[in-house]
């Protein structure tokens, strides 16, 4: 062990220039010095005050006595290591002399001797302590933002600029297939698909410029049943300007769809008969005449009305006149193309759109077919009563008989009601 008269007034290096005092006690670090058999030969201001020592009382002290037997216990694995000539660094908690609890980050260097060989060893400890909690209090971040992505309605992804995802939540994960570690690092294209990324990379081209971007597409899963999705692209946008990602928020709008679908459908298709009713069947004209005059096609429109309709309900009942008008449309819908429409638009009233015909006798011979239809007795009810009915139809041809839909209804109106002086036949106006 090496002693002297005033140890802490002489540095290891053997230099008791007070410029080289001065600079290990202003330096951002505790220092010890320490020869072989782990004795203090130097300790600098900081790491006294720190630990709360007198000075010159650490000098000439092992090192088991300085910071206590049960840290040196903890710690003496690191000594044996740097004294065969090896480097350590470690962190470790210890007391302030004030009694706080700090984190240090420690560093043992081997202190050579002229020849090379072990004199003994520096150890140079900086508190970290400030730098754990910024750590601490970003992985506390970094937790709660994990507990909320994961239990906020919606699936979120973060995609780097070579769209490789670097953070997801649990939500997206499962609804890919994936677990959150299983997707980090992968490309878009594992994620979604080859087909589903040639479908969406447009979008995330835009992104990746700098411009959000909403979407929807439909997505095929497994079991064969299909999810409809919204995804909102926004820039990840970096303090010098440059895109550096982007965040992706997807939700299943499935239900909404199929409600939006549901209204549509109660919107514009009749509820007895599931035929399109009025509201439908005046944009389907109207889409007719359109077709038919960019085209120069003719088109034809039959207005229906049933006879007989009447004493059907008066005699059997409502349930057997809503069975009846049932079975009158399935007879109409059978008769006509799937290009055509069949439209219930009143009470026992009906209208076909038959687009692009041929001529006067195509459309005669659909009218006869479903006046034909509609002559075989119906049988109602639980007791299968037989009902007999008849149709008047009139006939509207474009562009001769009206250029607009309010023309072309008003002839076949017109024409349906000539025909109905005769009964169960068809006009034309």
């Amino acid at each position: 062990m090496a002693t002297s008269d005033d140890p802490e007034a002489t540095p290891p290096w053997g230099d008791s220039n007070a410029e080289l005092r001065l600079l290990t006690d202003n330096v951002p670090a505790m220092i010890l010095h320490l020869d072989r058999e782990l004795y203090c030969r130097f300790a600098n201001r900081r790491y006294a005050e720190f630990f709360g020592f007198g000075s010159g009382s650490l000098v000439g002290k092992p090192v088991r006595e300085i910071i206590g037997d049960a840290a040196y216990r903890q710690v003496d694995r690191y000594f044996a290591q740097v004294l065969e000539g090896r480097p350590v660094s470690y962190q470790r908690i210890v007391h302030h002399r004030s009694g706080e609890p700090r984190h240090i980050e420690a560093k043992l260097v081997p202190s050579l001797t002229e020849q090379g060989s072990v004199a003994g060893c520096y150890f140079l400890a900086t508190d970290i302590s400030e730098q754990k909690q910024v750590e601490q209090a970003l992985c506390d971040a970094v937790a709660q933002l994990r507990m909320f992505a994961d239990n906020v309605p919606a699936m979120t992804v973060s995609y780097d600029a070579n769209l490789r995802c670097r953070f997801v939540n649990k939500r997206f994960a499962e609804f890919f297939g994936f677990t959150v570690e299983g997707m980090l690092g992968k490309h878009l294209r594992e994620v979604v698909g080859e087909d589903a990324y040639r479908e969406i990379e447009r979008h995330f081209v835009l992104v990746l410029a700098g411009l959000p971007v909403t979407y929807q597409r439909i997505r095929k899963l497994e079991n064969g049943e299909s999810r409809h999705l919204e995804v909102k692209l926004i820039p990840h946008v970096g303090d010098d300007g440059k895109t550096q990602g982007c965040f992706a928020v997807t939700a299943d709008i499935t239900e909404h769809k199929q409600a939006e679908e549901r209204i549509w459908y109660v919107a514009h298709y009749d509820n007895l008969t599931a035929l399109p009713n009025r509201l439908l069947f005046n944009d389907r004209l109207n889409q007719a005449i359109s077709l038919a005059k960019r085209d120069s096609r003719e088109l034809a429109l039959l207005y229906l009305d049933l006879d007989k309709f009447k004493p059907v309900n008066d005699d059997l009942g409502h349930d057997a006149g809503d069975e009846l008008l049932k079975n009158v449309a399935d007879r109409i819908r059978q008769q006509v193309r799937e290009s055509d429409t069949a439209a219930r638009v009143g009470g026992d009233e009906f209208a076909v759109i038959l687009p692009d015909i041929t001529g006067r006798e195509n459309v005669a011979t659909v009218a006869g077919k479903i006046i034909t239809a509609l002559v075989a007795p119906f049988a109602l009810g639980s007791r299968k009563r037989s009902a007999a009915i008849g149709v008047s139809i009139g006939i509207a041809l474009y562009p001769a008989d009206g250029q607009d839909r309010e023309a072309l209804v008003k002839a076949a109106d017109s024409a349906m009601y000539d025909a109905k002086k005769a009964g169960n036949c068809f006009r034309f106006r």
